[in-house]
């Protein structure tokens, strides 16, 4: 990854760590975000972004049913079955 990706990366590692925290509650804004990060940091590991899009296609269908009127203690639970940031190779 190059700085910048690094960079988007960790803003959407920061951006989840934030909604688990409690600090934002916004789940409709997170996921919107989320996909932001990920498109402009443009990241050609295709094992990577596969990963990813497990973790974040499951929110987005989310957001599109229940939008920001979601239960969040499932919404934080399937966050945590789908670990996406292991073995991310910061290089």
């Amino acid at each position: 990854m190059t700085d910048y990706q690094w960079r988007l990366w960790q803003s959407m590692i920061d951006l989840i760590q934030r909604y688990l925290n409690e600090e934002t509650n916004d789940f409709y804004d997170l996921v919107g975000k989320l996909e932001e990060a990920l498109d402009a940091a443009d990241i050609k590991d295709k094992e990577l972004v596969s990963k990813w899009y497990d973790f974040w296609t499951p929110l987005k269908t989310r957001r599109a049913v229940q939008g920001n009127n979601i239960d969040k203690e499932k919404a934080v639970s399937a966050m945590y079955k789908r670990p996406v940031f292991s073995n991310v190779q910061w290089s």
